[in-house]
This record gives structure tokens, C-alpha cells and sequence, in this order.
């Protein structure tokens, strides 16, 4: 089949698109904040996931706070202003998917029933694959919520070398996720 000037232009503005929209794809995931049981913050990140989840609980969104392995900066404020926060160094795999098995086995325990997860834009998508796959089947529910990180812009995400990296790193990583966690492959 010869291909059409037109057929490569649209392949070419698909392109385009996919690149240009991709912080926006990557971080849709994200919610507004609601009540909850517990605030989560996943592990990671450069202090914004810390601020923004100490900012909800300050909210009174939720009594209690919750820091997987936090900076030893994040635990230290953590004790001075959250002397009931809890702090979970034991996920194991030690990544998203992680934090969502260790999360749901520790809210059945303690008989929470929702929780505000914390994590930066770009790692919204892969944290809701691996989130919405643990808790499939229960009545657990888990609300994302996007820190505030500077060095973010959903839009215009290539202009700064952190986002650019963040960004490839998650499609790539959203990747192996499904062919590892989805299919069993690796």
C-alpha cells in the first residue's frame, strides 16, 4: 500500500501530539483531595510529596499520616509535628507496586477504609495501574493526589531536565509494569 502524503502527515502530528501531551497523559490520574483515613506519601521524590501531605493532614483531611521511607529531613519534621505518624520502611518490592500491596494489607489491618496517596504529576498513571490492580476486588478505596513539585509543568514538561527524565523513565517503567505485573513476564 502507497502511502499518502496526508498519511504521514497524520502519523507526524499524532506524533507531535503524543510527545506534547504526554506530561498531561502521565499526570491525569490525579484528584482532588477528600476525607480519608489515613494521608500515604510514597516513597521518593524532593520534598514536595513531604509538603503536600503534611499540608492535607494539617487540613484535617485525614487524622493520620503516613511516610514510606521518608528523608531523614521529612522524618525528623514528621516527629516534631505528627508524633503519630507512622513510618513504613519495609515495602517490599521495594517500588509502586510495592506501596500499593503493603498499603492495602496494612489499611484491612488497622480497618481503614480510604486513603489520600501522595506522589509527584508524572507518576500519577503508573501509581494508578499499580494502586487500582492491588486494591481490585476490595472495598478499599485510594484517592491520588499530585504534590506541588517547582520543577513541574504538565504542558511544557521537556523545558526542564528533571520533568524531561521523569517523564521517560515512567513511560518506560509504566511499561514494565504491564508486561511484568499484567502478563508475568521478567
Amino acid at each position: 500500500m502507497k502511502r499518502t502524503g496526508l498519511g504521514w502527515l497524520l502519523a507526524l502530528l499524532l506524533a507531535f501530539l503524543g510527545f506534547w501531551g504526554a506530561g498531561a497523559i502521565l499526570a491525569l490520574p490525579s484528584s482532588n483531595p477528600q476525607r480519608a483515613d489515613a494521608v500515604v506519601m510514597l516513597g521518593g521524590g524532593d520534598g514536595a510529596r513531604y509538603a503536600r501531605a503534611r499540608e492535607l493532614v494539617l487540613a484535617g483531611l485525614a487524622p493520620r499520616l503516613v511516610l514510606i521511607d521518608p528523608t531523614a529531613a521529612e522524618l525528623a519534621d514528621a516527629k516534631t509535628r505528627f508524633p503519630d505518624a507512622m513510618v513504613w520502611k519495609d515495602v517490599l518490592p521495594g517500588n509502586s507496586w510495592g506501596e500499593a500491596k503493603t498499603t492495602r494489607t496494612r489499611m484491612q489491618a488497622n480497618g481503614w477504609k480510604s486513603v489520600l496517596v501522595v506522589t509527584d504529576p508524572p507518576h500519577m498513571l503508573r501509581v494508578r495501574y499499580a494502586w487500582a490492580s492491588n486494591f481490585f476486588g476490595s472495598d478499599l478505596r485510594f484517592v491520588l493526589v499530585a504534590a506541588n513539585p517547582t520543577w513541574w509543568s504538565t504542558w511544557r514538561w521537556w523545558q526542564n531536565r528533571q520533568s524531561a527524565r521523569f517523564v521517560g523513565e515512567e513511560m518506560l517503567k509504566l511499561g514494565y509494569y504491564v508486561v511484568r505485573y499484567r502478563f508475568g513476564i521478567f
